[in-house]
């Protein structure tokens, strides 16, 4: 009898939770759905073999009703072991999703079991050693269905290349056959002894060896798939590209992160110091999630927390936790606590990204669970993530060369620029167009300070070159940089910072970021060159700085070599002018001919509204246009006496006056409807001959 025990029930029942054991171990280790699917299909097989054991030891001293439902039971649990399995089949590739033939088969399987139940019924007393026909017993449907669950997964290791699966599928066929032949049933019991019944857990055990060989290779395959994924972010090296160029290659790298997590929601958060190099990213949450950890120093938190505990750290119901060790100052915690708050995480692991010398950040996964990763899920996933610090690395050394090339490039054809053109105009859309290269100048002004005025040279609003204008000099960052000789760089809460400068004037359009250097000229600070952001914060590296500085440098020789250049043509222009009048009044022969080609000579160069030359008649005392010229030349022969108006004082004291318009009266020129008149004495040694009228 105690053979018989031990070959029916105890020995399987005991393989049987061994292998209950190492599925709840392996799901422990990798979290994969499957796992747990066949750690519920081996619970429900042990129970099994409880009920089998009260049966056979306790069935005959128990009432029928008793009986009869623990048989029952055992079948049902037999049935959700088959369909646990049956599930499993689809669990290697997708989310579990109820479908209506798992509803079918265990309709069908609650069936048989009623069946069999039935036929164990004699004359109102359970009698286990009556058996159903062969086509009509459970063991046989279960038979099918492990048959059906060994053909997917053999053709499922055909088309992956695998050895575990394959083994997996002939360990469900061994089995199936072993099952479906009736092999644990009494009458091969009697013909073959015990030993037939201790063949039978030798499939079970093979199909524990399997699973053992899928987990490692699940692992192995994982290592070599998202190695060579992570090892590039498939950009082109030979570009410069700024943050938001990378955006698709990590949102590719976090979209493979998170395909076999439940939660499918994660964050690649960059620490701040690499923001203008690499961007953040996340899936599965609100837009707004990045820009809250980025700002008031929640992301930095977790950065700087991650990195020194080790690569790892997990909270656990994070509104309720003290702030772990090692404790920063700042609040910052608090600060992390409000950003989760706000998207209803309580749960949270971040992995850290970084290398032997660097920090770039952390991978966030929130999670409902108490454990998100098995401790193998966890090992594999910190590896991947030194793989993306050391991919992110090699690529920041790249493009760090880039840049530097760039900049060398950049400060090459700036230089050619200025010694090739001496249009300032050109030059500055140049410089801005050469910056554009390295950084954001898509928002970018020049500007100089005159008199009381900020004269904007170059002023560029997302990519459109804007006319010239000048505004009144205020309080805003532009004066504070002029006044203080010194650059500025504000990459985040810039409202902030001008209220820490004592700056007052703000703009239409508040900047997010600013970059700016001051323009010298003669070794004083005369104007600015800044760069702005609308956007986003972080846009400008102290590197940026540096650059416009040097460019800055650039732009005080470009404008110094403007103003001699303009000086030198204006000088020549003057020169050739007198010169011109001195041969006409050489030349010529007639006075009136030759004011008359002085008057012509004048305007040709100035294009003023009038000229006019009145000679002195000693006589009349008083001053005859004799010659003039211009749009408005009608005071031909008009005389003016001494004394009357601008010219006729300027003749009566020998002394030249400027006059503007600012009032409403007349003006008393030659002209009524003058606005500015300039008069000009005309004389020979000590004697006046008349007055040049402009």
């Amino acid at each position: 009898m105690n053979s018989v025990a031990n070959s029916l029930v105890i020995i399987p029942g005991v393989v049987a939770f061994l292998l209950f054991l190492l599925f709840t171990y392996l799901h422990a280790q990798s979290r994969q759905a499957y796992f747990r699917a066949w750690q519920l299909g081996w619970a429900a097989y042990t129970l099994h073999y409880g009920t089998d054991a009260w049966i056979f030891l306790r069935a005959p001293s128990s009432s029928v009703y008793f009986s009869s439902a623990v048989y029952f039971l055992g079948s049902l649990l037999l049935v959700a072991m088959a369909l646990c399995i049956f599930v499993s089949t689809r669990l290697i590739r997708e989310r579990f999703r109820l479908r209506w033939h798992d509803v079918a088969l265990a309709t069908a399987g609650v069936g048989l079991a009623v069946w069999n139940l039935r036929v164990h019924l004699v004359g109102g007393v359970f009698r286990s050693e009556v058996l159903p026909q062969p086509h009509y017993r459970l063991e046989f449907g279960l038979a099918a269905i492990l048959l059906y669950c060994s053909f997917h997964f053999y053709r499922y290791a055909y088309q992956k290349g695998s050895l575990a699966f394959r083994l997996l599928a002939v360990s469900l066929a061994l089995w199936a056959v072993l099952m479906g032949s009736g092999e644990f049933q009494n009458p091969f019991l009697q013909k073959f002894g015990s030993l037939g019944h201790l063949l039978g857990p030798i499939p079970q055990m093979l199909l524990g060896i399997a699973m053992v060989m899928v987990l490692f290779e699940n692992e192995r395959n994982a290592v070599q798939e998202n190695a060579l994924a992570f090892s590039t972010l498939g950009v082109d090296p030979r570009r410069l590209l700024s943050a938001a160029d990378l955006v698709p290659s990590l949102q590719s790298i976090l979209d493979r992160l998170i395909a076999p997590l439940p939660t499918r929601r994660a964050v690649i958060l960059i620490a701040e110091s690499w923001r203008s190099i690499l961007p953040s990213v996340q899936r599965g949450f609100s837009p707004e999630l990045l820009s809250r950890l980025e700002k008031g120093g929640a992301g930095d938190y977790i950065c700087d927390l991650a990195y020194r505990r080790g690569g790892f750290v997990t909270f656990r119901s994070v509104p309720e936790m003290a702030e772990p060790l090692p404790a920063f100052p700042g609040g910052r915690f608090e600060q992390f606590k409000v950003v989760l708050a706000a998207e209803n995480i309580r749960n949270v692991t971040a992995v850290s990204i970084q290398t032997r010398e660097h920090n770039f950040g952390v991978i966030l996964f929130p999670h409902a669970e108490r454990r998100l990763f098995g401790s193998s899920n966890l090992r594999l996933l910190i590896g991947l993530a030194l793989q993306i610090g050391l991919t992110l690395e090699n690529y920041v050394v790249v493009h760090d060369a880039q840049r530097r090339t760039k900049e060398y490039e950049l400060l090459t054809q700036i230089g050619q620029a200025i010694s090739s053109r001496l249009n300032q105009d050109e030059v500055l859309r140049t410089i801005q167009k050469e910056l554009g290269q390295i950084f954001d100048t898509s928002n970018f002004y020049i500007a100089f300070q005159e008199d009381d005025e900020i004269t904007f040279e170059l002023e560029v609003e997302k990519g459109h070159v804007l006319p010239k204008r000048s505004r009144k000099l205020g309080n805003g960052l532009t004066e504070h940089i002029i006044r203080t000789g010194q650059p500025l760089l504000l990459r985040s809460d810039v409202e902030k910072a001008r209220e820490h400068l004592g700056v007052t004037f703000v703009p239409g359009r508040p900047a997010k970021c600013f970059c700016a250097a001051p323009i010298l000229l003669g070794g004083k600070p005369a104007g600015v060159m800044a760069a702005m952001s609308m956007e986003r914060e972080y846009a400008f590296e102290p590197r940026d700085l540096e650059v416009m500085r040097t460019a800055a440098g650039q732009v005080s020789v470009a404008v110094e070599n403007a103003r001699l250049f303009a000086e030198e043509q204006r000088r020549s222009h003057q020169l050739g002018f007198l010169n011109n009048i001195s041969k006409t009044a050489i030349s010529s022969e007639s006075a009136e001919q030759m004011l008359g080609e002085i008057v012509a000579e004048i305007q040709k160069n100035f294009r003023y509204d009038h000229i006019g030359i009145g000679i002195l008649d000693y006589i009349t005392k008083d001053i005859e246009i004799k010659a003039e010229a211009g749009a408005t030349a009608k005071a031909m022969g008009k005389r003016i006496p001494l004394g009357a108006g601008i010219l006729g004082r300027v003749a009566r004291t020998g002394e030249s006056a400027l006059v503007q318009k600012t009032g409403d009266g007349p003006l008393l020129a030659v002209l009524p409807e003058s606005r500015a008149v300039l008069c000009i004495p005309i004389t020979y040694g000590d004697k006046l001959l008349g007055v040049l009228n402009v």
